[in-house]
């Protein structure tokens, strides 16, 4: 009997050892399996003595994470005048002093929670034993992958180099040039102004050619994840060889064939599909186009914060004030409703519609709004972030569109002396900023300070855009005009020498834009007492202009004789 006893007590024993061991095990087990993506928690950590990134974490989501606004909850807390500079974005973490980025980052290896054992004895659910595992199994079903696309399950990612954006840039906004002219040419006013707003996107992306090429690659990404979905969820999902190589390599006309051809099936899937047809139009700066996608992505989609936050920005940048403002109206409702968990994209929505108000000319809307997102922003970045800059961009305009000169001028100052701050004296980001200040400057008759504004701008244009560029032309003519006002007429004639060989290879000869920096040489030639080349200058460029006339005359009849210059 007493034997019985006790061997029942140890088969007890030995049955509450085994449940014990499995109950750790399984939740070791779930610590590892119930997260898809990286997350900087323990339990990883807890069975190897690993950084918290294991072998399935996509390396591409990594880099799609880090070029989005951090939530409020991954960014400490700056009050309002502080020079602390958390990075609320990506692309702009300069400012960020060495002890605050490793106070953002999680600490790489948090000795304290490991045991000796748990660093030298992995489990067979360890990440080494899971990297041989389909991803699959590493994964609780209850965590389906179709709920979460990313780039790297299982999906290529966009290869598209640096050099080979800025060349495709650069093609086509000679291309855009070229049509410009010609639409001017056969007076289509529509066609004219539509081009003209177009070729302000491709400069502003030139100008700033490494984030506009960073923002492609994001743009493109996406559309591949959503190409990725469609497959997993479509019923009969078409052959995607062609359009994803195509989009690795920059080139996205296979994927809109294929985008255009899934439409709206599944229904499920419609809005997203019309809103990456608006992003990859919108790639090529085909705005007209993009802005019908993001129409049915918005009535698609009314509550999504980024179709309603795109569909805005297009049909502002296209001056459609009358669709713009209602979308971005939604676009703060929507950031009002969750302003507790993100103050910040509060924040930016207030200022884009505050932006879009003054564009509007409906300047007594955009103060509140510009008051409450600005206070948000220095509270929470502190007074010398970018994002603040902006802002003392965007108000400068509107003062100077109110007649308010001697405001204008101090806020463009405060937004300049932020963005020297944070990226150096001569960064392509300044180049609005100079350009704006400047002509302000020239405006109040303060000149000297005009040309060193316009020197820098041409030193930063020289560096950033290719040599013929127009824009550049622009701002060696601004350069050159400031010159000649303090009377140093030998550089403003070398900015004028300049001009006419970007103009002469852009035009031709016979040009009358080239006709005009002849005249504007001649009368430099004038002010240096050199009346024989001022003589030559003034003759060359009459015989282009009568020459222009004549061509005209012959095309239209005597009405057609008005030049666009």
């Amino acid at each position: 009997m007493n034997g019985s006893i006790l061997g029942a007590l140890l088969v007890v024993a030995l049955l509450a050892a085994y449940l014990v061991w499995k109950m750790r095990t399984a939740g070791k087990r779930s610590a590892v399996r119930t997260d898809p993506e990286p997350v900087p928690t323990a339990a990883p950590q807890e069975l190897t003595g690993a950084p918290a990134t294991t072998p399935e974490s996509p390396p591409v989501r990594d880099d799609a994470e880090a070029a989005t606004p951090l939530t409020e909850t991954e960014m400490p807390s700056v009050d309002a005048g502080s020079e602390g500079k958390p990075a609320p974005l990506a692309d702009e973490l300069a400012g960020l002093s060495k002890s605050e980025s490793d106070e953002d980052e999680p600490a790489p290896v948090a000795a304290p929670v490991f045991s000796d054992r748990d660093k030298t004895q992995p489990t067979a659910e360890s990440p080494e034993n899971l990297a041989a595992q389909p991803l699959a199994a590493a994964i609780a079903p209850e965590e389906p992958i179709a709920a979460a696309p990313q780039a790297g399950l299982g999906a290529p990612t966009i290869l598209l180099s640096l050099d080979a954006y800025a060349s495709r840039m650069n093609d086509l906004e000679e291309r855009q040039r070229t049509l410009l002219g010609q639409a001017i040419a056969d007076r289509d006013e529509g066609l004219r102004d539509r081009l003209q707003r177009e070729l302000v996107v491709m400069n502003d992306r030139l100008a700033l050619i490494a984030d506009s090429h960073a923002e492609e690659v994001a743009c493109l990404q996406r559309v591949l994840d959503t190409l990725m979905q469609l497959r997993r969820e479509s019923e009969t999902p078409p052959a995607l060889e062609g359009a994803v190589a195509g989009l690795c390599g920059g080139n996205a006309g296979s994927a809109e064939a294929c985008l255009a051809e899934w439409g709206g099936q599944p229904p499920a899937m419609a809005g997203k599909v019309a809103f990456c047809r608006g992003q990859l139009a919108e790639c090529r700066v085909d705005l007209q186009q993009a802005l019908t996608q993001y129409r049915q992505a918005v009535a698609l989609e009314p509550d999504d914060s980024c179709c309603l936050q795109a569909a805005g920005r297009v049909a502002r940048t296209l001056y459609n004030y009358k669709e713009a403002i209602p979308w971005l109206e939604s676009l703060v409702h929507l950031a009002r409703k969750s302003s507790a968990d993100d103050p910040l994209a509060l924040a930016l929505a207030q200022r884009e519609l505050a932006y879009t108000y003054v564009l509007a000319g409906q300047h007594q809307k955009a103060g509140p709004l510009y008051k409450e997102s600005m206070t948000a922003l220095a509270r929470k970045l502190g007074q010398d972030h970018h994002e603040l800059a902006t802002c003392w961009f965007q108000i400068g305009e509107l003062q100077e569109t109110l007649g308010e000169y001697d405001k204008a001028v101090s806020l463009y100052r405060k937004a300049l002396a932020i963005v020297e701050k944070q990226k150096g004296a001569e960064h392509p980001a300044l180049a609005a900023i100079l350009d704006k200040l400047a002509a302000l400057c020239t405006e109040l008759e303060m000149e000297t300070e005009a040309v060193s504004l316009y020197e820098r701008l041409v030193r930063i244009q020289e560096k950033t855009l290719r040599p013929s560029h127009l824009q550049l032309a622009i701002s060696l003519n601004s350069l050159g005009e400031s010159y000649r006002l303090v009377g140093r007429y030998g550089e403003a004639e070398s900015c004028y020498q300049k001009i006419l060989t970007i103009h002469e290879a852009t035009y031709g000869p016979d040009h009358p834009s080239v006709a005009a920096v002849l005249q504007e040489l001649a009368k430099l030639h004038g002010n240096l007492r050199r009346p024989e080349e001022a003589r030559q200058y003034q003759e060359r460029a009459a015989a282009i202009f009568q020459k222009s006339v004549e061509a005209q005359q012959k095309k239209g009849g005597e009405e057609s004789l008005t030049l666009e210059l």
